[in-house]
């Protein structure tokens, strides 16, 4: 009996140990199933932001094609499109296995960049675009636009809480509302695509400134850090006991940075020029016009022995009107001696002050003599489905840390969008394209 007995307790112990041992399998596993989902949904919503940005590339690359009239240009754009359609496709599969279901999707991006790169093939060999061609290239871009449309609403969606990543009912009722379902998403916007055209083809301004030295500042004589301060104390209209020392960098236009309770400033360590500045003020009601925050600017700069310059573009954002100023000499704008000002709208105060691009870039430069076209005859240049609105001459940065003599054409299409077209008049090349956007805020290139 007592034997049985202790062969009870140890079957009862063993069974114990086998139930904890099973519970803290369990655990674990629960605990590893949960990190892997956690780990699958980071994944899929990166892919889901990056599908989201290679769309809205593609859409913005396939409207200055329908703007390009020289094999150049064409060339440059095709292999953004190229490039942006590859990186969608990779975005694609990771979010749905593979998932022949959206294989309309898959066709728009696979034949998107290679209908571009056989225009620019034809356009090479001396070959125009034709209407039927760029009828095509309308609808693509159409389709890019819906499908980057479709993308953005899912991630705009994800962001509230409101996106499902799995596979693939349409909707599920809950306490938090209904909530969507990535695959049934991606699902309509195949659908959208239903239509899309089968094409006939042959086969299947700068981030990089800071690495350069500053133009104006390189070889100039060092100031002391009592001398960069008085310097700043002199800019602001203040005494130079009011201000702070903040920091010192050390790269290609080193400064110095100062600060008080309202104002931080910064002088280049070579010639004790101002950098930059930013206040802590901000706008409360708008009393003042784009139109007047213009003449604020102009006068601040011109005070602070900024006299050649122009303003370009602006944006404006909770009541603060930031415009972009370049030197401006003999009829000539130079995008790359960049300024920046901010005025506030309701006092028409400055708030912030870079003259970075200017101090890195200004220089005297040579305008070729040997042009092969006026600025009059660039305009036989411009695709001919374009309405020219203005013209200038300029210099633009290359992303080659280069700069282009040009001659800019302010040009509008059917549908009353606005783009700048680059001519270089010694080729005849296109060298750039850039959209205007017009909004309540400014206007804007991208």
């Amino acid at each position: 009996m007592r034997k049985t007995r202790r062969g009870l307790i140890r079957i009862i112990s063993f069974l114990s140990a086998v139930v904890v041992t099973l519970a803290i399998w369990g655990s674990v596993n629960a605990y590893k199933l949960s990190q892997a989902k956690i780990a699958i949904k980071i994944s899929n919503e990166r892919a889901l932001t990056q599908l989201g940005t290679y769309l809205d590339d593609i859409s913005l690359n396939l409207q200055k094609c329908m703007y390009c009239n020289g094999d150049s240009m064409l060339s440059d754009v095709s292999a953004d499109l190229w490039r942006s359609s590859a990186s969608a496709k990779e975005s694609l599969s990771e979010l749905t296995d593979g998932n022949t279901e959206i294989s309309g999707v898959y066709k728009f991006l696979s034949q998107v960049g290679e209908y571009t790169i056989s225009l620019n093939k034809r356009l090479a060999q001396g070959e125009k675009i034709s209407v039927e061609e760029t009828g095509n290239l309308t609808k693509l871009l159409e389709y890019a636009q819906n499908l980057s449309k479709n993308v953005n609403y899912l991630i705009e969606q994800e962001e509230n809480g409101l996106l499902d990543f799995e596979e693939i009912k349409t909707t599920l009722q809950s306490d938090t509302g209904e909530r969507l379902y990535l695959g049934n998403e991606l699902n309509d916007a195949n659908q959208s695509l239903s239509e899309y055209p089968t094409l006939i083809y042959d086969g299947p301004f700068s981030d990089h400134i800071m690495n350069k030295k500053s133009s104006v500042t390189e070889n100039m004589q060092k100031v002391t850090e009592a001398q960069a301060k008085d310097k700043a104390a002199s800019f602001l209209g203040i005494k130079s006991s009011d201000l702070h020392f903040l920091s010192k960098t050390q790269n290609n236009m080193s400064t110095y940075t100062f600060y008080n309770s309202k104002h931080t400033i910064s002088v280049t360590q070579n010639g004790g020029f101002v950098s930059s500045f930013i206040t802590s003020d901000f706008a409360s009601q708008i009393e003042l016009s784009y139109t007047e925050a213009i003449k604020k600017a102009t006068e601040f700069l011109k005070k602070q022995g900024y006299d050649k310059i122009k303003e370009s573009y602006y944006s404006t954002t909770d009541g603060i009107c930031t415009i972009n100023f370049s030197y401006y000499e003999k009829g000539i704008t130079y995008y790359t001696d960049l300024i920046k000002v901010s005025v506030s709208l309701d006092k028409g105060e400055i708030t912030a002050f870079d003259a970075t691009g200017y101090l890195m870039n200004h220089h005297k430069r040579t305008v070729p003599q040997n042009v092969k076209y006026t600025i009059t005859e660039g305009k036989k240049l411009i695709n001919p489905s374009l309405e020219i609105l203005a013209h200038k001459k300029a210099f633009i940065p290359t992303d080659w840390e280069t700069e282009n003599y040009v001659y800019e054409y302010r040009c509008r299409d059917k549908k009353d969008n606005e783009v700048l077209i680059y001519i270089d008049p010694v080729t005849g090349e296109e060298k750039d394209i850039l959209i205007l956007l017009y909004t309540d805020g400014g206007v804007l290139t991208k």
